[in-house]
This record gives structure tokens, C-alpha cells and sequence, in this order.
């Protein structure tokens, strides 16, 4: 009886086996459907020109790892690019990829010259110097589908920077102190005669004079500050107002604000006829005592310029540096610029925080030093402050990292060739600097009627869209 069960037992077995090899049989299954699900660039050689010791031009091809620039793929458009372009110098021409299909489906890259096709394979190099067009067909060899892939180099290297000279403007030599501001793309310049402050719009062809609709004093041009895509001045105590520094609106009259000093998208600031630093909350039509940290003395009541920036770690938050001189008669020891910063918050129900005073600590080696024809600006995430030393007459550019407590050359620009030229220590230098909404900074030496342009490469680069959802 034991021998007949073993055996139905082996019989069973050797039935199921065998079932279960005949269903395995051609068990797979093809899909009509064909899409690329992704593609990078894995590896590609880029080469740069250095300096070797000697200071001589050198060409240096290194291999890159290039997988951590994303490609985007719009399904819709079968549209495959990176809006992050690979580093200046990469070869286009000779670059190792990688390319996933839908459901397996086999990719073919499609020649420049003919309707042939070859297989892409992740060794071999493939030539995207210009737009190429890859087809992906389904498993079942009954769909196809086709896409245009882009691969975006760089064409500068990030961090050069190029001068550019603007046409002389003859009308600025006559002008003793300028100031430029930057409404959005738009550029202002003020500068004074010694009679009045006249205004200048800036452009392609350099600076060309505007007409006002408003006779603005002599010392107009010091206290320019923007706010909202605004001008603002103090005109002999009136503050005023302008979109293009032609047509200018009366915003108070006879406020007692003798000079603007900074602005934020909160606040407007300027010093009162008898010194006191004042702020206001409705863009110049009231004022009030603005708090401070610290003696009133150490405000910098001569000169002054001003930077605002965003602060990263807050929404909604400017931080408003204020620079300047004192009066040398008074405080002849001064041998550093004067420098506070203040908080402003947009947000409701901020608190107002004070001015707060940098306070020269002997240990600090980079201070900024006394500059003359100074100007500051917010750039690149940082503040730069442009200027003279005394007895010099090549200004210099210096860059603060941490809102003005230390400062240290600009390294990532110099003056242009020829700034200064023909300027000495005796003459009346005319200095400015400004940057527009496009990070295009413009410098100006008034005393010659010369402008310069330039901008960091990166700073013009432009975000492609990377969201197709909607």
C-alpha cells in the first residue's frame, strides 16, 4: 500500500513540474507604447586656458563627471535639454551618455546628414555640438516616437567679467558729484553743476540728459534713494518723487528732511536740519525720530551711501547698510569709513529694530578705509563699496561679505583700463557706481565723460523651465 501512495506522489510531482514549465513558455509581453523616462550626460572632457608659472597661455583637458546635471523632458513637446548648462570648455562633440526607455524600448540616435539610424550605447561618444533627434521604439516594434534633445554648454566662464565702454557723454564734465540709481532696468544719474542738480537717463549709447519738470537745488543729487521703483529726493525739504527723473511728484513739503540718506522697501531715511537721523513709514509723507544703538556722533553725517539686500534666512527681511564720513574737521583722527545696518521687516507685526553701529574693534584689519566719490551698492549678494583712497587716483572696489563689518578687494573685477587717466591727486574726481535689475553694473568717471558696462557672467544666465504640470 506504501509503494502505491509514493508512487501517486512522484506521479503528482513530475504533472506539476511539467505544468508549470509548459505556462513559462513565451510567458512575456509587448508593449505598443514608447517614451524616454530619462537621460544625463555622464562624462564629457572639458578644456580650459591657464597660466602656467611662467605666465604664459596653457590649454588643460581634464575628464568631467557630468551626471549631476539634470536633463528635463517635456513629454508633451518631446523636448529633452538641461537648463543647467555644463561647464565652459566641455566638448559638445564627444560626450558619453545615458538614456532609460520605457518598458525597455530600444533608442536610436538619428544622423545630422540622413534619415539613418544607430543605436545609442552608454560607451560610446556621441556628438551633441548642435540639436540632436533620438527615436525610442516600443518592444513590439509597432510604436516610435521622436525627440529633440538640446545639451546647453556654457559658453562663458562663470565668474569673468568684461568692461564694456559706452559712448562719451561731453554733458558730464561740467558736473562736480554724481549719483546713479537704478529703477529696475533703468538708469538714473544725478549730478550737480554747483547750481543745480541735473538728470541723466541711461542707455545704449551712454547718458543723455533729462528734462525736469522741477528745478532741483545743487545738493539734490546727494540724498537719491529708491523705494518701490521710485526715486526719491529732499529738494530743499521737500521730498520728491520720480518713476523716470523727468516728471517729479511733491510727496511733503517743507518736512524739515534736509538730505535722504538710505531706503528699504519699508522705510525711507534721511537727517533732519539739525541731524538727527529720521525714518518713514508712508515713502516721505511723515517722519519720526528713527532709534539708534549708540552715540548719534558716530553717524555718518558728511558723505554717505547705502546698500539693501535681502537677508536669506528671513522672508520679507532687508538688511539697509548706511556708509559714510564724518566731518574730517571735527573727527580728524577718523582714518575708517562709519558704518550701521539696519533690520526691516515687511512682514505685519515685525518689530522695528534700531540702527545699529559698527563699532571699529582694533583687532579688525579690514575696515573699510576712507574713501572719497564713494558709492555702495548691493551685487551678487553682497555689498560693494567703490571709491578713492586719499591721494590716489585709480579708485578701488572693495566687497563685504558680512554686511559691511570687514572688506577686502573685489578680486572678481578692477577698474577699467584708463579710468583714471589723466586724473591727479589734485583733481576733481567725479565717481559713480550702479546696477541695474539685470546685475549690469555702470561705472562712471563724470570727469571725463566716460561710462563703462559689464556684468558677471553668471549673473546673466537664465532659468529654463523645469515644471511641466500645468
Amino acid at each position: 500500500m506504501k509503494s502505491k501512495f509514493a508512487a501517486f506522489i512522484l506521479l503528482f510531482a513530475a504533472v506539476f513540474v511539467l505544468a508549470s514549465c509548459l505556462s513559462n513558455d513565451d510567458d512575456y509581453t509587448y508593449y505598443d507604447d514608447s517614451a524616454i523616462t530619462s537621460f544625463s550626460v555622464t562624462t564629457g572632457n572639458q578644456t580650459l586656458s591657464v597660466k602656467t608659472a611662467s605666465g604664459k597661455d596653457s590649454l588643460v583637458t581634464n575628464t568631467l563627471t557630468l551626471s549631476s546635471y539634470k536633463f528635463y523632458i517635456d513629454q508633451q513637446k518631446c523636448e529633452i535639454y538641461n537648463p543647467d548648462s555644463l561647464p565652459c570648455g566641455v566638448d559638445a562633440s564627444r560626450l558619453l551618455c545615458s538614456v532609460s526607455s520605457q518598458n525597455g524600448g530600444s533608442v536610436l540616435m538619428k544622423s545630422r546628414t540622413s534619415d539613418s539610424l544607430a543605436y545609442v550605447s552608454s560607451t560610446d561618444s556621441l556628438d551633441f555640438s548642435t540639436d540632436r533627434v533620438l527615436c525610442v521604439y516600443s518592444n513590439s516594434g509597432m510604436g516610435v516616437r521622436q525627440y529633440t534633445v538640446k545639451v546647453n554648454v556654457h559658453k562663458e566662464l562663470p565668474d569673468t567679467f568684461v568692461w564694456n565702454a559706452m559712448p562719451d557723454c561731453e554733458a558730464l564734465k561740467s558736473l562736480r558729484a554724481v549719483k546713479a540709481v537704478s529703477l529696475g532696468d533703468a538708469m538714473l544719474l544725478f549730478g550737480t553743476d554747483g547750481t543745480r542738480t541735473s538728470v541723466f537717463a541711461g542707455g545704449s549709447n551712454g547718458w543723455t540728459a533729462v528734462p525736469t519738470d522741477m528745478v532741483l537745488s545743487a545738493d539734490a543729487y546727494e540724498g537719491v534713494v529708491v523705494k518701490g521703483g521710485q526715486a526719491y529726493i529732499s529738494n530743499s525739504g521737500d521730498i520728491l518723487s520720480t518713476t523716470d527723473g523727468s516728471h517729479w511728484t511733491t510727496v511733503a513739503a517743507a518736512t524739515g528732511i534736509a538730505r535722504l540718506v538710505a531706503a528699504s522697501s519699508v522705510r525711507l531715511y534721511g537727517y533732519a536740519t539739525d541731524g538727527h537721523l529720521m525714518a518713514s513709514d508712508d515713502s516721505g509723507l511723515t517722519w519720526t525720530a528713527a532709534t539708534i544703538d549708540d552715540d548719534q556722533a558716530l553717524l555718518p553725517a558728511k558723505s554717505t551711501a547705502y546698500a539693501t539686500l535681502p537677508v536669506k534666512t528671513n522672508s520679507q527681511t532687508e538688511r539697509v547698510v548706511l556708509i559714510g564720513t564724518r566731518d574730517a574737521a571735527l573727527y580728524p583722527a577718523d582714518t575708517t569709513m562709519t558704518v550701521w545696518s539696519k533690520i526691516d521687516e515687511a512682514a505685519n507685526n515685525s518689530e522695528n529694530m534700531p540702527w545699529a553701529y559698527y563699532a571699529v574693534d582694533p583687532a579688525n584689519t579690514h575696515c573699510a578705509p576712507l574713501l572719497a566719490n564713494f558709492s555702495a551698492i548691493a551685487y551678487d549678494g553682497n555689498v560693494l563699496l567703490f571709491g578713492t583712497k586719499d591721494g590716489e587716483t585709480v579708485p578701488t572696489i572693495l566687497q563685504s561679505r558680512d554686511s559691511g563689518i570687514t572688506w577686502n578687494t573685489y578680486s572678481k573685477l578692477d577698474v577699467p583700463y584708463g579710468y583714471g587717466l589723466g586724473m591727479t591727486a589734485n583733481s576733481a574726481a567725479c565717481y559713480a557706481l550702479a546696477a541695474n535689475s539685470r546685475n549690469v553694473l555702470w561705472l562712471v568717471n563724470a570727469a571725463s565723460g566716460k561710462t563703462w558696462c559689464g556684468r558677471i557672467c553668471r549673473l546673466g544666465w537664465q532659468d529654463e523651465q523645469t515644471d511641466f504640470k500645468k
